[in-house]
């Protein structure tokens, strides 16, 4: 008989969980291979706490890793998968459910994530309590400008007030909530342009020092968001933009795929509701 821990993910070093991460993605959908400085800008951008996050060991050997973004009452799984030597063993399962006991214990209210839509893993979340609440889709596009538009770039107060906005229209991701926008712009000189109308910022993007993956656009309306794109193709033309996590139907997913974004990957997003005893405390 196997026997199983589940131990808490800080008992093990960065070099060890890095090791531990690349193995329970080998053969993933896409690919998800981190040296050790992209593992630690992966930790501080999903705001992981190791202490809450989850190792799964089998016989000894540490197999399976559960890393748990917080952010005060509200988690988000911010990787999870088992090594392939030790799949299709149950020990998923086993894996999944101490991660939800230690948010549970932690006084978490809810907790999100995202899943590709072909990953089996949907199906293990679902089992263990997640509900399915939106598709978000992976963009890739090139885009020629329709119009003369001029992008102001964004201090925080500006940013943190377009962000507001779209958000209020279009719900972002964990990863692409404010705080981790801004880790892109103090941490890795990204910066942050916005559309005007009139004297109010209707839309923004922000842009990375290098590569073509963007850390966050959005707007308040399709029309906003046509600004934006027009803005991106004079600013960088001729770059096959790539956007993550964007809702399937907000104004920036019909201005893109109208000027011929395709979506290349779908995801499920999901949430876990944890409810506690009455009585019960959230750990310090």
């Amino acid at each position: 008989m196997t026997m199983t821990t589940t131990p808490s993910a800080s008992d093990f070093t960065h070099g060890e969980l890095t090791t531990l991460w690349n193995r329970a993605y080998e053969g993933y959908f896409v690919p998800v291979h981190f040296d050790e400085p992209l593992f630690a800008r992966h930790l501080r951008r999903a705001v992981v706490d190791l202490t809450l996050s989850r190792v799964i060991a089998a016989d000894g050997t540490a197999c399976g890793i559960s890393l748990a973004g917080r952010r005060g009452l509200r988690g988000y799984l911010a990787g999870f998968g088992i090594a392939d030597t030790h799949r299709r063993r149950g020990l998923a399962r086993q894996l999944i459910d101490a991660q939800v006991e230690a948010w549970s214990k932690a006084g978490l209210q809810r907790v999100f994530l995202e899943v590709i839509a072909q990953n089996p893993a949907r199906t293990l979340y679902g089992q263990a309590g997640f509900d399915e609440l939106r598709t978000l889709d992976v963009l890739e596009g090139s885009f020629e400008a329709q119009s003369t538009v001029t992008a102001k770039t964004l201090d925080h107060a500006d940013l943190a007030a377009v962000h507001t906005a779209c958000a209020a229209v279009s719900r972002p991701t964990w990863r692409r909530e404010l705080p981790t926008v801004l880790d892109a712009i103090d941490n890795e000189t990204a910066i942050a342009l916005g559309v005007t109308r009139g004297a109010a910022v209707v839309a923004y993007v922000v842009i990375p020092p290098t590569g073509n993956t963007l850390p966050d656009a959005a707007a308040i309306d399709e029309a906003a968001a046509h600004g934006l794109l027009d803005a991106l193709a004079t600013t960088r033309p001729g770059i096959r933009w790539r956007l993550v996590d964007e809702p399937t139907g907000s104004p920036l997913f019909h201005a893109a795929t109208a000027r011929g974004a395709t979506a290349v990957i779908r995801q499920i997003e999901m949430a876990l509701t944890i409810h506690r005893p009455v009585n019960a405390r959230p750990s310090p």
